[in-house]
């Protein structure tokens, strides 16, 4: 099942590219208006610009998507071999699973691009210490543990209840009083009709 989902994930990576180049870029330029984030196929761009010595310089480093993406067909086999109440359910669970695995992306590239700035920093100023080793570790450990993410984001979806179905709503029974006419069309009251079944 893993490996009918791979191609679906790898063609699709242009697009997540985009949108997580286009939403890390909207957000991170907020904070630092110097770094700027570009997708360029199934690669985002960082792009630190740097003011030395009078002079302006551009240091760019690629993320291929697969690396931080590949637990999205994972993800999408665990959900569909899992059993749900309803097709629907299923369907429903698969893509607010995709969901979060699509939104995880943009706090990835987002940590790419602290991580290249920081690199950068530390070029320029050499003595200002090694502060981009632990973002590395916590980056590197994200990317490495896709598989487990996805995992996570599957029991999630298990203990949320995404895979049953919607409650089914029961009609609410009315009350008939014992002398009103009996609602079958027999003419008698109620009491002496249906209602003698029921009670």
């Amino acid at each position: 099942m893993y490996l009918a989902f791979l191609p679906l994930w790898w063609y699709s990576l242009k697009v997540l590219a985009t949108f997580a180049g286009v939403a890390a870029n909207w957000i991170y330029g907020v904070f630092d208006p110097r770094v700027s984030i570009n997708p360029e196929g199934r690669v985002v761009r960082v792009f630190v610009t740097v003011s030395s010595l009078g002079e302006a310089q551009t240091i760019s480093s690629g993320l291929r998507l697969d690396t931080v993406s590949y637990g999205l067909p994972m993800l999408a086999a665990l959900v569909i071999v899992t059993r749900a109440e309803s097709i629907a359910a299923k369907i429903r669970t698969l893509l607010v699973g995709l969901g979060v695995m699509v939104v995880l992306t943009v706090p990835a590239v987002m940590a790419w691009a602290k991580l290249t700035s920081l690199e950068v920093d530390e070029k320029i100023a050499p003595g200002s210490g090694d502060t981009s080793t632990l973002l590395s570790k916590a980056f590197h450990g994200y990317a490495f543990s896709q598989p487990v993410v996805a995992v996570a984001v599957w029991l999630a979806l298990i203990m949320f209840g995404f895979f049953k179905g919607r409650p089914r709503q029961k009609s609410p029974a009315v009350a008939i009083p014992r002398n009103a006419a009996c609602p079958c069309g027999s003419g008698r009251k109620y009491k002496r009709c249906c209602g003698r079944v029921s009670s």
